[in-house]
């Protein structure tokens, strides 16, 4: 239960709809998430309690300096208000929720019969409380842009703030587009970053998402992405988890349609006074489908790392194949990683498999590159650089993976006081 100080500040910085208040009835009767929650026990945010937050963000409009590769629109999300920088490709609109549906009427029952899972998750109940109507990148049919698409998410504050932010994309039949989106916060206060992002990927349509998480130490990251995919679809979602004192993604997949196939990629690497929390769904609901997950993780100094990966099979999702990997290294003796591989099968023709290992570097491969004249620093950062490399090397856009790449190496060099020499 959310404490009355807390209920009344809401109150009084918002008027809600009946729909709005619904949902922030569901928020105050669950609160934040507690240790006492399964799904959060390693990811308090009871301590969210203690903040007076302000619960209306102020505007803000910031300069982003654009990719020497990027010609047309950049998307900012500032403080929960989306726009364009720019012109949009023709077939690319940028639009309310509310116009979306006044032009796709036939669309709204069967958004309004989708299926997620929410089990605790009273933060998506919170956004669902305070956002009104949020934005709509709508990607017409047919339509297949070559150049990614780059988001800019920002957040500010000039006292500790609470932010809600609520992004759709809709992908038509036939479309194809890379989205890039960079989230990045401005600020010494408290920020509480409250973020769902829904995704409608339609027949034959192929989505790369990739996420750059780079925030400061004083941001609470929450990051809500659900993806139903239809027939033929194909998805290919990366999350780089690189800093944020908290930092959780929820990341839920629901295969809607035969011949589908999800690729779940991602790689964090919390340093000192971080916690990096990783929830993903992968739910096959119908036949002939295809899941493979891949996460890595370097933990250094005191970091905490979560890892929760469920994997569902419906009896109707026979052909089924899934497959889930989490591979963790400890650079550090104050580091630590708690994994929760899951999968629950009621069909009987699948090929699943999942695993997860946690571990310290290779005290043998130590071993043979400074018997080579290596430094230890040298040969440490050669190692975990060669362990994430598999995650990065499968970004197809060359300048986007260099640039993850220039900023994972200073992190961990950084984080563990080595340089390469």
């Amino acid at each position: 239960m959310l404490e009355n100080s807390l209920v009344d500040s809401i109150k009084k910085s918002h008027s809600l709809t009946e729909a709005q208040q619904l949902a922030l009835g569901k928020f105050i009767n669950k609160g934040f998430p507690t240790s006492k929650w399964e799904e959060w026990k390693y990811a308090s945010l009871k301590h969210l309690n203690e903040h007076n937050w302000h619960w209306a963000p102020e505007s803000i409009s910031v300069d982003f300096p654009k990719p020497v590769w990027n010609s047309f629109a950049i998307i900012q999300t500032l403080n929960g208000n989306t726009s364009s920088e720019g012109t949009l490709p023709h077939g690319i609109a940028l639009l309310t929720m509310s116009e979306f549906m006044v032009q796709n009427p036939a669309f709204d029952s069967v958004w309004k019969a989708r299926n997620p899972i929410l089990d605790q998750n009273s933060l998506y109940d919170l956004n669902e409380a305070l956002v009104a109507d949020h934005a709509v990148l709508w990607v017409k049919k047919g339509v297949k842009i070559a150049e990614p698409f780059v988001h800019h998410y920002l957040v500010s504050g000039q006292q500790d703030t609470a932010i809600q932010s609520k992004l759709f994309v809709y992908l038509e039949e036939d479309s194809e587009i890379t989205w890039f989106e960079q989230q990045r916060s401005e600020s010494s206060h408290a920020i509480l970053s409250n973020y769902v992002q829904e995704i409608w990927v339609s027949k034959n349509a192929h989505l790369t998402l990739i996420k750059d998480q780079d925030l400061q130490q004083s941001i609470t990251h929450v990051d809500h992405t659900f993806i139903f995919q239809q027939e033929s679809s194909l998805v290919d979602a990366f999350t780089f988890s690189i800093n944020a004192a908290y930092l959780r993604n929820n990341l839920h997949f629901y295969i809607d349609g035969p011949q589908v196939v999800s690729n779940l990629n991602g790689l964090y690497i919390p340093g000192e006074d971080q916690l990096m929390d990783t929830h993903s769904v992968v739910d096959h609901r119908m036949p002939h489908s295809e899941s493979n997950e891949l996460y890595k993780g370097v933990l250094m100094g005191n970091a905490t790392g979560v890892f929760n990966g469920k994997i569902f099979v419906r009896p109707d999702a026979q052909k089924t194949n899934a497959f889930q990997s989490c591979k963790n290294v400890l650079a550090s003796d104050r580091a630590t990683m708690n994994t929760k591989p899951q999968l629950e099968i009621w069909a009987d023709d699948v090929k699943c498999s999942h695993g997860t290992t946690t571990g310290q570097l290779s005290d043998e491969a130590l071993f043979y590159l400074r018997s080579r004249g290596i430094s230890k620093a040298t040969a440490q950062t050669l190692l975990l650089l060669a362990f994430v490399q598999q995650v990065i090397d499968k970004l197809d856009h060359e300048e986007i993976r260099a640039e993850l790449s220039e900023k994972i190496v200073n992190k961990i060099q950084a984080s563990l006081g080595l340089t390469l020499s």
